[in-house]
């Protein structure tokens, strides 16, 4: 892992015995699970934060700690932290860092995410880790070695099967246009604003049953998965004009295009599909799953009806939120 620091940089950064940061949330706008192909997708980080913050401290000592989970972790420097934990994300990224680290810290995590609604909480994890020691040690990480970091730690790490949308939405901000294939690169979209509502089932979601299932299918080459990836794939592209051109109208039909694909792959769920009916009925123009699927949040586009459709949303038992773009 020598590689990901460029030695370039040492000298621009300052050692800091306490950093303090936030990562946002993140919504996938078009193209979810496509990027297990390597496919484009399109993110959207939201105003919806983790709060990470690190503090040295003079002896050996290594302590984790989540305010949310009330999970706290407890290591010597030199010994490996256990992985079988919900921090894992944190003792695999410190097995990759750990020859950076020549004093103990502690390091906790409170965070405004919901955690397991599909707003990515897991990569908020791992990025709000990887940048509290880029400040704290000089490591002189970019923005992409960031969220490659992450991305390995989540996929290679701890072998969830993940692409790359999360991580590198949350590392770069805004509405992004992301290639995730093994030289993935980030396009910012020009979106001033975007009039969406969000809305979590609020049903125990099966994110990993769907994904390992899924990417099962893809690995047969079962042609009605890999042809609604094409249909979602296309969709992603023409997605990226109608924000462009802020085509509302168009963006409600690519969405409603690909939750009919996440039907056909049996990736949706009888709750995500009466809230997506919900949505629209109230005056949205289009609605769609998010996340790999099996609960989770929808995401609907509604201009000048976000309110009437979060309410509907809410009456249909979820969960609704209206959402502003996050930028750094």
């Amino acid at each position: 892992m020598e590689s990901i620091v460029n030695p370039i940089y040492q000298t621009l950064f300052v050692m800091k015995s306490k950093v303090s940061l936030k990562v946002p949330g993140r919504i996938c706008l078009m193209g979810d699970k496509v990027d297990l192909l390597g496919k484009p997708v399109i993110g959207m980080a939201i105003n919806l934060m983790m709060t990470i913050n690190y503090e040295e401290r003079t002896d050996e000592k290594i302590e984790f700690y989540s305010h949310d989970t009330k999970e706290r972790v407890k290591f010597i420097l030199g010994e490996s932290p256990p992985k079988n934990i919900d921090l894992a994300y944190w003792s695999v990224l410190y097995e990759r860092l750990k020859h950076h680290i020549r004093k103990g810290f502690y390091i906790d995590v409170s965070s405004e995410i919901p955690i397991g609604a599909g707003l990515s909480t897991s990569a908020a994890l791992s990025i709000g880790f990887i940048k509290a020691l880029n400040q704290a040690l000089d490591l002189g990480l970019s923005n992409g070695e960031i969220a490659e970091l992450a991305y390995l730690g989540e996929n290679h790490d701890l072998g969830i099967q993940c692409g790359r949308l999360d991580q590198y939405t949350e590392v770069y901000g805004g509405i992004v246009f992301i290639q995730t294939d093994e030289n993935p690169s980030v396009e910012y979209l020009d979106v001033g604003s975007l009039p969406i509502v969000v809305g979590d089932s609020m049903e125990d979601r099966k994110a990993s049953l769907i994904l390992n299932r899924v990417k099962a299918q893809i690995k047969k080459k079962d042609s009605t998965t890999l042809k609604a990836f094409t249909i979602i794939e296309k969709c992603v592209y023409e997605a990226k004009d109608a924000l462009l051109q802020k085509n509302y109208s168009k963006l409600g039909k690519l969405m409603d295009i690909q939750q009919e694909q996440e039907r056909i792959i049996k990736a949706s769920t009888e709750k995500i599909d009466d809230l997506c009916n919900a949505a629209k009925n109230a005056g949205a123009l289009g609605a769609k799953q998010m996340g790999a699927g099996g609960g989770g949040c929808i995401v609907a586009i509604a201009p000048g009806n976000q309110e009437e459709v979060a309410k509907a949303i809410n009456h249909a038992g979820g969960r609704a939120w209206i959402f502003d773009i996050f930028r750094y």
